[in-house]
């Protein structure tokens, strides 16, 4: 009886070690990946811009989505993206766009974060509906834009009907700031990425955010690398036969020996860096520091990257996160600390204390109407962290006095701020 137990003890540890995906469908479309499909213009993908109304499968995706485009830069290329934030369910679109035989394409999938749903879609633009149509918001009304597409699951050719009616412009609201928790996205998200990689940075944007938190440790070389935990273990990464301290590792070691959860490697802060600067619209970057020690390195991986943006003419700032006391104690080693960019999790006077720029409470205690309304009398920020409850998400940005959040669903957070009238 005994060994009976043990044997369905181990079949259900097995069992619940299950890996659970979200595979990407296989995006080919014959149609848009033909020769004649031209990559769109600026004023085609601006004209695009906007809150819709949701025709076919409202009940899928809610009555309204919020489109909107972002890019990812390479060397020699850019490549454009049109997200569709959805009302409904934490659901998104993602596609890229050409235009064909005076006809616009969209080509992509959809996805809902809250299970594995994920499934191929596309759409066409007839161009009489594209008209002249450029940027201007009075032209779509008066040509009522409309993108009638479909959708299927997983790699199945789409055969349901999905549309959307242009209604309104998106709130011109530039100053609220989304930040995607871990680089973009937790790998329990089951994101085409792993957190804290420079494969999930360049999809924060897709995803609605216009800044990241990502997570720092410092390896045996004193170099400051991503990673959540204070471990190498199963949870973020492959098995491999490296366990334990981050710091008792190299970063040449974690780069030949390491592979994360979803793919790719362990990146050094610098190449985080890179990834945002040189690829991505991003403008927020918190570093969220979870040692003491090496703050002199970080600081000055901060001054070289806001410096080089400033160069390039790019709105980026970088952030040195306080998360505890002893963090703050390495912070203020640091000459002239009041006058570097940070931001304390702490209560507001020690926030003051280092002159931070941001004050970062959690969701949990509340609104803090009082203590949000001393910040900004200071002349400084207030961001709330992590908020990931649709409700909660509409109510922190509706009703409280935040000036941005950190959440895990970047892509319902978009949704309220661009449709919010």
């Amino acid at each position: 009886m005994q060994k009976l137990l043990l044997l369905l003890f181990v079949i259900g540890f097995i069992s619940c070690q299950q890996i659970i995906e979200a595979p990407m469908p296989n995006l080919k479309w014959a149609e848009f990946d033909s020769p004649e499909a031209k990559p769109l213009t600026s004023d085609e993908r601006k004209a695009l811009e906007g809150v819709y109304l949701v025709g076919d499968a409202a009940d899928d995706f809610g009555k309204e989505a919020a489109l909107k485009w972002t890019y990812v830069a390479a060397e020699k290329d850019t490549t454009y993206y049109l997200s569709f934030f959805c009302a409904e369910d934490v659901r998104y679109f993602i596609c890229q766009g050409k235009r064909k035989d005076s006809n616009i394409l969209l080509n992509g999938y959809w996805r809902n974060v809250e299970n594995t749903k994920i499934g191929k879609a596309y759409f066409t633009i007839p161009a009489k509906d594209m008209g002249g149509a450029g940027s201007n918001a009075a032209a779509h009304q008066q040509l009522s834009l409309g993108i009638s597409g479909m959708y299927g699951f997983g790699d199945d050719e789409p055969h349901k009907k999905v549309s959307f009616r242009y209604n309104r412009p998106l709130n011109s609201d530039s100053t609220y700031m989304i930040v995607a928790h871990r680089g973009g996205g937790r790998n329990n998200d089951l994101l085409p990425a792993s957190e804290n990689s420079v494969q999930m940075i360049p999809l924060a944007a897709q995803l609605g955010a216009r800044g990241i938190e990502i997570d720092i440790q410092l390896t045996k070389d004193k170099v400051p690398v991503l990673f959540h935990d204070a471990n190498v273990n199963d949870r973020l990464t492959t098995k491999t036969g490296i366990h334990g301290p981050i710091s008792d590792y190299t970063s040449t070691e974690l780069d030949k020996e390491v592979k994360l959860k979803r793919g790719g490697k362990v990146p050094t802060l610098k190449q985080a860096l890179d990834t945002v600067l040189y690829r991505t619209p991003l403008e927020f970057v918190w570093l969220d520091c979870k040692y003491k020690e090496g703050m002199p390195l970080i600081h000055a991986l901060q001054k070289e990257y806001m410096q080089k943006a400033t160069q390039m003419g790019r709105k980026l700032t970088i952030i040195i996160g306080v998360p505890d006391e002893e963090v703050m104690a390495g912070f203020q080693q640091l000459p002239d600390y009041k006058n570097i960019p940070s931001l304390c999790e702490l209560d507001i006077a020690k926030a003051a204390q280092i002159n931070a720029n941001i004050w970062a409470p959690s969701w949990t205690k509340g609104h803090q109407t009082e203590e949000v309304d001393a910040v900004h009398a200071r002349g400084k920020k207030a961001i709330v962290w992590t908020v990931d409850v649709p409700d909660k998400i509409k109510e922190f940005m509706y009703e409280a006095k935040f000036d941005g959040m950190v959440t895990n669903r970047p892509t319902m957070a978009a949704y309220y701020l661009y449709s919010r009238q």
